[in-house]
């Protein structure tokens, strides 16, 4: 199953939709596209740095050297992340390389950090490395998905996007060493064909998407004694490998969808998106109405503010952005189990989960919805934050972050997500939580200083535990000095 790291070396990144620009008569000419004088300019960044910190119960001396080179729109990055082992507390390892970081074919691609081309707001871009947030469309089947939050696993995806005004489409795919979830949208402007309509050449958009997870988890292979699974019940232990993995069945998730957008831009400055989504999750039968409107105000130069608000009528046997930041591990451990059947007395796969809800005739329509708000401050500091509910237990989810790049030569990141939570009291509650934070500053040249912090997931190994085999969050933290130069 595909897994990845949430560590200090991801930067935290900010999915935005970009709306449509003023109309135009037709698509761009290749030379339009490649600008003969455009500059075709070389640089680069070497850093290194030096750590001490601790991951789950042990203590680590970190090194990682690494550089990252442009040329025109095609940038590459390479890293060397090792971590030594200073205090092997128990349960004891045994060895002072960490294994776990490189025990894996698709570990050693971390050595490649990135190969991209062009960035996201581009006409053409495409990208190899770790997927930091990918987005298709207005998110409703695929929102800011990460391959990168187990921390005995890594895996590089990729992320591609092609915009040729007419049409166009984007793709992603989670891991290139052992392939599991794929997912495209193609969409197509019908009034780029006509010239007598350049008003809504670029501001009508129809949009299909799929997503296929090829092994989606369904159901545990269990042990052949007795355990003390969750709430004290004795029951069967999941099965779970040295690796720490989770050992299921597996099936196949197909989750389609259909969109519908227009723009309208009536100054420069201020454009306004009402849209229509609908999604079906083909396992289930379940679908989801999706209606909501996104406006964008761009004073440039001072700022950039990004706003969303999205109504929702869903079946129960379905869900919204159904591959999320979380996808890597509630494809495996998502739920308390509502239908109980056989020996499954814990939590379940997110696939059995909903498999489960259409047994049990859940075909109520819900009703619920989805807030966001983006605001970027002289194109340097910015700031976001998005809330959903549902109807029902344990659906409200929250995102917050910021970035700040260097100024006063301090820069800091902050990423905070809570999933599955009823309460607002539970909204910081760390656990099963997922938070990057990461500060530097900068106090003598190329010299800084940094402290690094993560909450990252990690499967349960310990058989004494009622949580054996389960999902759980861990600290990991990193202090030291480093050096970053420029050329």
């Amino acid at each position: 199953m595909s897994r990845v790291i949430l560590g200090r070396s991801v930067a935290v990144s900010l999915v935005v939709a970009t709306l449509a620009g003023t109309a135009t008569a037709g698509p761009p000419t290749l030379a339009e596209r490649f600008p003969a004088g455009e500059k075709k300019e070389f640089g680069g960044m070497v850093d290194g740095r030096l750590g001490f910190g601790m991951l789950d119960e042990d203590f680590f001396v970190s090194i990682n050297v690494g550089t990252v080179l442009t040329w025109w729109k095609l940038g590459v990055g390479i890293q060397v992340p090792l971590r030594f082992r200073a205090v092997d507390n128990a349960p004891e390892q045994g060895t002072v390389l960490r294994e776990e970081d490189w025990d894996e074919a698709s570990d050693w691609t971390r050595v490649l950090r990135f190969v991209s081309w062009g960035t996201p707001d581009e006409w053409l871009y495409a990208r190899l490395g770790v997927l930091e947030g990918t987005t298709l469309g207005h998110g409703s089947i695929v929102d800011r998905y990460m391959n990168v939050i187990d921390a005995d696993h890594y895996q590089t995806g990729l992320q591609f996007k092609l915009d040729l005004d007419l049409a166009g489409g984007e793709l992603f795919l989670d891991n290139l060493i052992d392939p599991e979830i794929f997912g495209m949208r193609g969409f197509f402007r019908p009034f780029q064909m006509w010239d007598a309509a350049p008003e809504l050449s670029k501001t009508l958009e129809l949009g299909i998407t799929m997503v296929v997870d090829g092994v989606a988890p369904l159901e545990y292979t269990r042990q052949s004694t007795l355990g003390t699974c969750a709430g004290g019940v004795q029951c069967p232990l999941r099965q779970v490998t040295e690796d720490g993995d989770v050992i299921t069945s597996a099936s196949q998730a197909f989750l389609f969808g259909f969109d519908l957008s227009w723009t309208w831009r009536p100054i420069d400055w201020f454009a306004l998106r009402p849209y229509y989504d609908f999604g079906l999750l083909g396992q289930t039968g379940g679908t989801g109405n999706h209606l909501g409107v996104s406006a964008t105000f761009d004073v440039k130069g001072a700022v950039t503010i990004g706003t969303r608000v999205e109504y929702r009528a869903i079946s129960e046997d379905y869900a919204p952005s159904y591959v999320n930041s979380w996808y890597e591990v509630e494809r495996v451990d998502f739920a308390e189990n509502p239908a109980p059947k056989g020996i499954d007395f814990d939590r379940v796969t997110k696939l059995d989960y909903f498999k489960r809800k259409d047994e049990l005739g859940e075909e109520d329509t819900v009703h619920g919805w989805h807030a966001s708000l983006d605001v970027t401050i002289l194109d340097t500091v910015t700031v976001w934050a998005l809330l959903e509910d549902v109807q029902g237990p344990d659906n409200a989810n929250l995102t917050i972050g910021l970035s700040l790049p260097y100024i006063a030569g301090v820069r800091a990141q902050v990423y905070y997500a809570k999933r599955n939570f009823d309460e607002p009291a539970e909204a910081f509650d760390l656990d099963r939580g997922l938070l990057v934070a990461d500060a530097r500053y900068k106090f003598w040249g190329p010299m800084f200083v940094y402290a690094a912090y993560s909450r990252e997931w990690k499967v349960n190994k310990d058989a004494t535990s009622e949580d054996f085999g389960q999902y759980e969050t861990l600290n990991d933290w990193d202090l030291g000095v480093g050096a970053e130069f420029t050329f």
